[in-house]
């Protein structure tokens, strides 16, 4: 695992509404101080970037196309009613909405710390399938599902949280169903030549920030492809397969069971 650093979101400096850090992840009120700016700025979905959407429409497709295939696959009596999917850290729900798209009919329950960054998603999903806190602390227990999906989720857990994370959310997939985790953290070279560019670039990188030249937030961990690996055998999970995505940024994904 690797650091790694950002100075801003969709065109919004972290430095103009906070106080950012280069030792501490982002808290609660980092994250809702830069929604509201976010909020202020663009007035939906559609003035977001487009590249940026255009690969979480792809995202959402590639996510239907895995869970019409899985709930295909059950047996006839096991089907029972909709296709129950579970969002782990929805964010803004473009993906969700992309999703939705595809699949009208789904039952997709999402989740996330805060409901700081859900004004746009709650007009696409009814409020009993949005669950607001910790971990899977606001989940009924009785809930199971046909697929569960992380989205570039896993950037700001350590290895432990995130095999734990993995290991909660086990029993909460249905007889044949499988979890997923598409990476927007993937660190691609993990030798000593790309180990030492990143040690000098983190160097520069402080460098400017305490000098007050350009204050970057720590934004937390990029993982190699073996690492997300290890983490699903650690969870409990034997049958993993992994890919790419033909998005512009050829997306890996874990899927496991």
């Amino acid at each position: 695992m690797r650091r790694f650093y950002q100075a801003n979101w969709f065109g919004v400096a972290f430095s103009s509404f906070a106080k950012v850090s280069f030792f501490h992840l982002a808290e609660a009120d980092f994250y809702e101080q830069f929604y509201a700016t976010l909020f202020r700025r663009y007035g939906s979905w559609d003035a977001l970037p487009q590249n940026w959407r255009t690969a979480k429409v792809i995202q959402g497709r590639w996510l239907a196309r895995q869970a019409e295939e899985l709930f295909a696959a059950l047996p006839v009596y096991s089907a029972r009613g909709p296709l129950r999917v579970f969002s782990v850290g929805s964010g803004l729900g473009f993906v969700e909405y992309a999703f939705l798209r595809e699949l009208p009919e789904a039952e997709l329950h999402i989740s996330e710390p805060s409901a700081i960054g859900m004004d746009w998603i709650r007009a696409c999903i009814p409020p009993e399938r949005i669950h607001i806190g910790a971990g899977l602390s606001a989940l009924p227990q009785d809930l199971r599902f046909d697929m569960v999906y992380l989205s570039a989720v896993d950037y700001f857990l350590r290895h432990n949280a995130f095999v734990q994370l993995l290991k909660d959310l086990r029993p909460r997939i249905a007889r044949g169903g499988r979890l997923i985790c598409l990476s927007a953290s993937l660190l691609e070279d993990d030798g000593p030549v790309s180990a030492c560019a990143a040690a000098c670039k983190t160097a520069l990188y402080a460098l400017l920030h305490f000098s007050g030249i350009r204050r970057r937030q720590f934004w937390g961990w990029l993982r190699t492809r073996e690492e997300y690996l290890e983490a699903a055998r650690e969870a409990g999970y034997e049958d993993i397969r992994e890919g790419r995505l033909e998005d512009e940024a050829k997306t890996f994904w874990i899927s496991v069971r």
